[in-house]
């Protein structure tokens, strides 16, 4: 027998959004820094990091449109991917660019 909760968290708005958008934002940051510590060019980091997160959340929500019943493709969902993987983007760079003033010191 299943029991009920002491008590139940407020729902958050969007909440699944947010959930992808956090998700993306770590996956470019980890393909990033792993592509750059495997030494990898430049075009293959972004390649890498930022194309193939983008196609895979596009794959996902089409997959899910078509062949997970109940679930749905939503474009929302795959902008909020984007948008985290925007936002990975410019913490690595932002986190390489201290680290290089950091080394010069």
């Amino acid at each position: 027998m299943l029991r009920k909760p002491l008590y139940q968290l407020p729902p958050i708005q969007d909440g699944d959004k947010w959930v992808h958008w956090l998700a993306f934002m770590v996956l470019t940051l980890v393909m990033l820094w792993d592509t750059k510590k495997a030494g990898q060019k430049l075009w293959q980091m972004w390649t890498l990091g930022i194309v193939f997160p983008v196609a895979y959340g596009g794959l996902i929500e089409v997959l899910q449109e078509l062949f997970f019943y109940p679930r749905t493709g939503e474009w929302s969902d795959w902008l909020a991917d984007g948008i985290g993987v925007l936002v990975g983007a410019i913490v690595w760079w932002i986190s390489q660019q201290w680290n290089a003033r950091r080394m010069d010191t």
